[in-house]
């Protein structure tokens, strides 16, 4: 989440080498601090709370993207990320009914399952918009048919 927060906020930080510097500190502290102390409920909220810092990023660079293939990255990056965490809701706070069931759904497993592909999208929506800005053609191609990929075209130096 931190390099998201970097990818999304650094072309307008206008103290580029303190941002990265503070990022990086910022990861080892927290790090540190909750190898030693262990705060569960305290992590998931840290969590959230990041993930809410890149929202309004992520959101601009969807409503200046014209590109329908990006924008449907965008698209599913915010659908596994609500779906995930349905699913990790679900399991949580209905733990000891969905264990009676003769089959398991998983849901915190799903969660992985889903944040993975979350995690994958918005690495791919946000290459997408940084080439964007670097001038660079980028278009949104399917390996196999299936997964998204940025292909790039970058001009020829003059």
């Amino acid at each position: 989440m931190l390099l998201y927060l970097y990818i999304l906020y650094s072309p307008d930080w206008h103290y580029r080498s303190t941002m990265p510097i503070f990022l990086f500190l910022y990861g080892a502290a927290f790090a540190a601090v909750h190898s030693v102390v262990r705060f569960g409920a305290g992590f998931r909220v840290h969590y959230v709370i990041l993930c809410l810092l890149c929202v309004p990023r992520m959101y601009k660079y969807y409503i200046y993207t014209q590109d329908a293939s990006a924008r449907r990255l965008a698209k599913m990056y915010v659908a596994t990320l609500l779906i995930g965490t349905f699913c990790w809701l679900f399991d949580r706070v209905f733990c000891n009914e969905i264990s009676s069931w003769p089959v398991n759904p998983q849901g915190h497993a799903l969660w992985h399952v889903l944040m993975g592909f979350n995690s994958y999208l918005a690495n791919t929506f946000l290459m997408f918009c940084r080439a964007q800005q670097r001038g660079w053609s980028p278009r949104v191609v399917h390996f196999m048919g299936a997964l998204p990929f940025v292909k790039i075209e970058k001009p020829k130096a003059q």
